[in-house]
């Protein structure tokens, strides 16, 4: 099997298992990406109109994908801007990301990073996935190319709607209205798992909550927590 058949195989698995697998796909693909690749660890960023993380393989990838949002600097970031993937090793997150090396350091174990970004509609800018190593070298630049065209690209392609693994759901008879609400729904999560310290799962638990005793709809709800109307704090009052 190819690693793009390996990575296919694993998501179609996982998404038949999830209940919620429209909210949750976000944490299924990037699960999927440490499953099948050499890594230590995965998260994946939208940094179009926000940078906000959508999901982490672990508590300690969400905190180092935090550190970015919080620092405003960081490979996701640089690499979404540059449109093409960037590995850093230790020395070359001390001398491009000083600040965020240090914490990084502080705070988990990685020593390096791979980022690879997502291409959107109409160009790169959609987002990243970092891929978190312990060791202090990563995998060669090189090897990115078929991670990028086997992995990240069909991550993208499953959060635009416009691939045909998931050709099963009901939501695909009008795409572009189903991609920007849930992109909406996994900004907002985003934003929750930053600025409540929660996971994924517990983020939108919170956001649901909330929608349920306010007689909103999730989708209704998301776009309020981004545009600031509900701000964070309130969810969990």
């Amino acid at each position: 099997m190819t690693l793009r058949d390996r990575y296919e195989a694993v998501v179609r698995r996982s998404v038949a298992q999830e209940v919620d697998q429209v909210e949750t796909l976000p944490l299924v693909l990037i699960q999927a990406c440490v499953e099948v690749l050499p890594v230590d660890g995965a998260g994946l960023s939208l940094t179009r109109e926000l940078r906000v993380p959508l999901s982490a393989s672990s508590a300690l990838v969400t905190q180092a994908e935090r550190l970015q949002t919080t620092l405003g600097e960081g490979p996701c970031l640089t690499a979404s801007e540059r449109g093409e993937p960037l590995v850093a090793d230790l020395a070359d997150l001390r001398a491009t990301w000083p600040l965020y090396c240090s914490e990084l350091v502080r705070l988990t174990p990685f020593r390096s990073v791979a980022s690879l970004p997502l291409p959107g509609p109409d160009g790169p800018g959609l987002g990243a996935v970092d891929l978190y190593f312990v060791a202090e070298r990563p995998v060669p630049l090189a090897a990115l190319s078929e991670i990028r065209s086997d992995v990240t690209d069909q991550v993208a392609a499953l959060l635009l709607g416009s691939s045909s693994w998931l050709a099963g759901d009901p939501d695909r008879a009008d795409p572009d209205n189903v991609t920007r609400r849930r992109m909406d729904v996994w900004a907002a999560v985003g934003m929750v798992v930053v600025g409540a310290d929660l996971d994924n799962r517990d983020a939108l638990a919170v956001l649901r909550a909330y929608a349920f005793g306010h007689d909103l709809s999730l989708d209704e709800l998301a776009r309020q927590v981004i545009g600031r109307y509900v701000p964070v704090a309130a969810l969990l009052s």
